[in-house]
């Protein structure tokens, strides 16, 4: 039998032993951080301005003025969110100028194929100024910083990913996203074409073959 010291020492060395499973290399919900988690992209609007000035001597707008207003509807068009705004100065003694100029730009965005609907008025209050401001919101992805070597493989009990796993491509995705919003919320997706769906309901119901035609001779060469 053994002896109360002997009891004692493997009593002890037992709870030794539970203690240190309680408190050991365990993974547990604070480890199981995805790879976006870990590397978050930030979503950042920004205000993205065009300044055009209203010359009281011209009638129209300059083919400049009209080469970067094109530009910046397509800019719109691609990234933009929100109204596209056009500010007129108030307050001035050529008001007028800049309310027939702001018709100006107005056309001319809509001639680059913005919609009526999208484009807004404002106004600023001013002295003098002869200055139109238009502009739109747009957003900006910020990936996080990578580069963190320590303790990156050495006394890895817990058989985690390394700090930098992943950091990459979050920092690609950010700098390949053509619109930094789709990361907020899904791109309005455009309506059906009623039309088609019309025409296959109407060849379903006269029998007619409704799958796309195939060529097996195409099918034949690829095959060789």
């Amino acid at each position: 039998m053994l002896n109360k010291v002997t009891k004692f020492t493997l009593l002890a060395s037992a709870a030794a032993l539970a203690a240190s499973c309680a408190s050991g290399p365990f993974n547990g919900p604070e480890h199981a951080k995805t790879v976006a988690e870990a590397h978050p992209i930030s979503v950042d609007s920004q205000i993205v301005t065009l300044t055009i000035d209203s010359d009281p001597g011209k009638t129209e707008l300059s083919g400049v003025d009209k080469a970067r207003l094109r530009a910046f509807a397509d800019a719109y068009l691609r990234s933009g969110h929100g109204a596209l705004t056009i500010t007129a100065p108030s307050g001035a003694a050529d008001d007028f100028d800049g309310q027939e100029a702001a018709a100006d730009i107005r056309q001319a965005l809509h001639d680059a194929g913005v919609s009526w609907e999208t484009l807004a008025g404002a106004t600023y209050r001013t002295g003098s100024g002869r200055q139109l401001i238009v502009s739109y919101t747009h957003y900006v992805a910020t990936p996080s910083e990578c580069g963190i070597w320590t303790g990156t493989t050495m006394n890895n009990y817990r058989n985690l990913r390394s700090p930098n796993y992943g950091c990459a491509t979050q920092n690609n995705i950010a700098a390949m996203l053509a619109d930094p919003h789709d990361l907020i919320a899904p791109a309005d997706m455009s309506p059906r074409d009623a039309e088609a769906t019309v025409r296959a309901f109407e060849a379903y119901r006269e029998g007619e073959v409704t799958a796309s035609e195939t060529d097996t001779n195409i099918n034949a060469e690829l095959s060789n």
